[in-house]
């Protein structure tokens, strides 16, 4: 069960979540530029992160370093993959315990 963030660890959870939605590639998007000169195959974006509050609306955020979210908002954000979704900012959460308690991470 996620636990609550303080408002400090969740900066920095929006901040690894926001980089790594950064990272979201599509190779089928065709990329035409000025005048219509076609630039090849394939292009990178920023994945948006889809947060649930209290009442269940969800709210989608690509920068949410930058976004009013509180903690508890933030801890369910997560990335939506068609059917799937990847509960990144738990996820993240974990990896952060993992090297507290394994590697001395201090934050």
């Amino acid at each position: 069960m996620p636990r609550k963030l303080t408002k400090k660890r969740a900066k920095l959870l929006a901040e690894l979540t926001e980089l790594v939605g950064g990272y979201c590639y599509n190779g089928n998007i065709q990329n035409y530029g000025p005048g219509g000169m076609y630039e090849g195959e394939g292009r990178s974006f920023q994945y948006s992160l889809t947060v649930t509050d209290q009442n269940g609306n969800k709210r989608k955020f690509k920068y949410p370093t930058n976004a009013p979210i509180s903690p508890e908002e933030l801890i369910s954000g997560h990335f939506k993959f068609g059917a799937n979704q990847l509960n990144i900012v738990y996820a993240m959460d974990r990896v952060l315990a993992k090297l507290e308690s394994d590697h001395g991470l201090k934050l």
